[in-house]
């Protein structure tokens, strides 16, 4: 066993195992139903709806960077093809639900990259953004539904993607406002 995969048993073990309650089993359960894509994508929605106004490109850029981390998400799992905890460790409470690839967390990768879309475009909420995404993630991991480098790697890909895309979307904005409106280089 490597130590990473050392590392991510007995974390997995500590948080599922041994901090196990069925009340807060209860609540976690609530809780991961946040970092679903399509309870993401409806806020994401919304907010971009919202900010449209001051914060046109940041939203365009930071949605399309979502989609692109949730469809990245998928493709890496594929090639990862890591198995879920409890098909590899049968001491864990689990919640029911269907076994996929583990890595990365889809519901983690949601979770961060819409915080970090939201502290983008809300910067003075962003302590709540990160603390909503970070218990998504710690949910995922307490119900025995991920390790945690699974959760890791998801917001590392979830916030990066996002990041890249609105740091892209500023720098394209920005070269097109240096030129007067309705100059054209013809040669």
């Amino acid at each position: 066993m490597s130590v990473l995969s050392a590392w991510d048993h007995q974390l997995l073990t500590a948080i599922n195992v041994h901090l196990h309650h069925p009340m807060v089993m209860a609540w976690m359960y609530l809780l991961t139903r946040g970092g679903e894509p399509q309870v993401v994508l409806a806020v994401v929605a919304v907010s971009s709806a919202l900010a449209w106004r001051r914060h046109r490109r940041e939203a365009l850029a930071g949605g399309l960077g979502l989609l692109a981390a949730l469809a990245l998400a998928e493709v890496v799992k594929g090639l990862v093809n890591r198995p879920r905890p409890a098909e590899v460790f049968h001491t864990l409470y689990v919640v029911p639900e269907g076994l996929g690839r583990s890595f990365p967390s889809g519901h983690a990768t949601a979770a961060f990259a819409l915080a970090a879309l939201l502290s983008v475009c809300w910067p003075r909420g962003r302590l709540l953004w990160w603390a909503m995404a970070l218990g998504v993630a710690w949910s995922r991991i307490y119900l025995g539904l991920h390790f945690p480098s699974d959760c890791v790697g998801g917001a590392v890909l979830g916030s990066g993607m996002v990041w890249l895309a609105v740091w892209v979307g500023r720098r394209l904005g920005s070269r097109g406002a240096s030129r007067p409106v309705g100059s054209h280089n013809v040669t």
